[in-house]
């Protein structure tokens, strides 16, 4: 009876000691040397532009412990890192790219060669994007002088913003040489050398987000042209930003450039074709600007449908002198074409606006210049004030007639305020004959809590009676911005 009862207890034994030497064999980690691996130290981080670098201190090392690698932890520990870890007397770095813009928290653990690790350590931090240097200003000029003396431009800059480390300035001189020159925000103005006379120069301000941040950001660029003062009226506006075409390709990126931001709207997201192109034409010798408008296709920026609208604007993220501050004095100077078969909407079909830019009534225009259908046919000048006490109307109609099929050069002149002025010259380009003029010495021309007001060029028409209209293209050239 016995032995009946011995075999099976020695069979249990043996089974119960095979299991426990199998799971001693596959577990690798070695708690009591876990417990001698020390965290890293100096753990530091640099923000950049989608990405972070960070550095720390080795653990300090011992006779018991190796550290072989370390992997780093964020987004909750579903992203990571890891790297090898480099000679113990070696400080650790490493960069983190791709992140998207915002606030991230890293963790980094030490690890010795059987899968131990430390207990860690963490370091927050901020990843920037595009959404931060969209929102950089550049650096506001306060005015452009040129000596007829010498030959040089004056550039005085009124301050800069927080953050910014330089302003880059590029120009050509006179005899064809290109120059770059950076302004630091300390330095109040900037001489351009032997600079031409009616050419242009460009700028942009480069910031750091933070003092040890890894990337630089920049705005997007201005431009102004500087003349000589007292040749002409136009030339006694002390800053001028001039957008003209420069050939096919990349037609929203001169734009954007020029004007700031992204200074286009148009309904390429419902019919992917672009909206706004570059093409020459020989009734100016020079290429120039193409806007469209497809009747079945186009709506408001994939918004509204009774509507489609293809234009440019100055707004928010403009440079300075592209916006009009209450009390300023601007000009705006451009050409157009309407087709020769040109059909205007009954309900409206605007080809310039004046706006606010914020504030009270902000999307009502204060000026509209539209073509309107009837018969015939007329050209509107319309003005719209902060109130209807104030607001003048159809200040000016005229026939369109005269205007389709020929190249007009248009001169707007507005000091912007509740009791503003404004003048307004159509013309032919090609004999200077005025088909249009305008002025008054009162007008109002703010809106309630507005800080600024900009000028938006195109085509926006109304549906309402779509089927008498077609697809349009109308032809824009040399945009000039000035401001004294």
């Amino acid at each position: 009876m016995k032995l009946k009862y011995f075999f099976p207890a020695v069979l249990l034994l043996m089974f119960f000691f095979l299991v426990s030497c199998k799971k001693k064999k596959i577990d690798p980690i070695d708690e009591s040397a876990a417990a001698t691996i020390g965290n890293v130290t100096a753990l530091s981080i640099n923000s950049g532009k989608s990405r972070v670098k960070l550095s720390w201190k080795q653990p300090a090392a011992s006779a018991n412990v190796s550290i072989a690698k370390y992997r780093v932890f964020w987004n909750n520990n579903t992203d990571s890192l890891e790297l090898p870890a480099p000679a113990p007397t070696e400080n650790v770095t490493t960069i983190i790219n791709n992140l998207t813009e915002g606030n991230y928290s890293f963790f980094v653990y030490a690890y010795n060669n059987k899968g131990n690790k430390s207990q860690g350590t963490s370091v927050s931090g901020q990843v920037y994007g595009d959404k931060y240097e969209a929102s950089l200003v550049n650096r506001p000029v306060d005015q452009v002088a040129h000596t007829a003396t010498n030959g040089a431009a004056i550039i005085s800059w009124k301050n800069a913003a927080a953050g910014a480390v330089h302003t880059e300035v590029t120009f050509t001189d006179s005899q064809g040489a290109n120059h770059k020159v950076n302004v630091l925000p300390t330095t109040a103005s900037t001489t351009l050398t032997a600079y031409k006379t009616g050419s242009a120069f460009s700028f942009r301000t480069a910031y750091l987000p933070q003092t040890s941040a890894i990337d630089t950001f920049h705005t997007a660029y201005s431009t102004m042209v500087v003349n000589l003062a007292g040749q002409v009226e136009e030339d006694k506006y002390a800053s001028m930003i001039n957008l003209e075409a420069d050939g096919p390709g990349d037609t929203y990126g001169l734009i954007n450039r020029i004007l700031g931001g992204t200074a286009y709207e148009v309904p390429d997201c419902g019919h992917p074709v672009p909206h706004i192109t570059e093409e020459f034409e020989n009734g100016l010798n020079k290429n120039v600007f193409a806007f469209f408008a497809h009747v079945a296709l186009d709506d408001d920026r994939c918004g509204a449908t009774d509507r489609q609208r293809t234009e440019i604007k100055t707004y928010g993220s403009s440079p300075s002198a592209g916006k009009a501050f209450n009390g300023d004095e601007m000009i705006f100077k451009w050409k157009f074409k309407l087709d020769a078969a040109f059909q205007s909407s009954s309900g409206f079909t605007h080809i310039h606006q004046i706006k606010a830019g914020d504030g009270t009534n902000e999307d009502s225009p204060l000026i509209t210049i539209t073509p309107r259908y009837g018969s015939p046919d007329k050209l509107e000048i319309i003005h719209t004030g902060n109130t209807d006490a104030t607001t003048l109307g159809k200040v000016k109609i005229v026939d369109l007639a005269p205007f389709k099929g020929n190249w007009i050069e248009a001169t707007e002149k507005i000091k912007f305020g509740t009791h503003g002025t404004y003048e307004l010259v159509l013309k032919k380009v090609s004999d200077g004959s005025v088909l249009l003029s305008y002025a008054i010495s009162d007008m109002d021309l703010w809106r309630t809590a507005a800080t600024f007001c900009r000028p938006k060029w195109g085509i926006y028409r109304s549906l309402s009676n779509a089927v008498r209209l077609r697809d349009e293209k109308v032809l824009f050239a040399d945009f000039a911005i000035g401001k004294k």
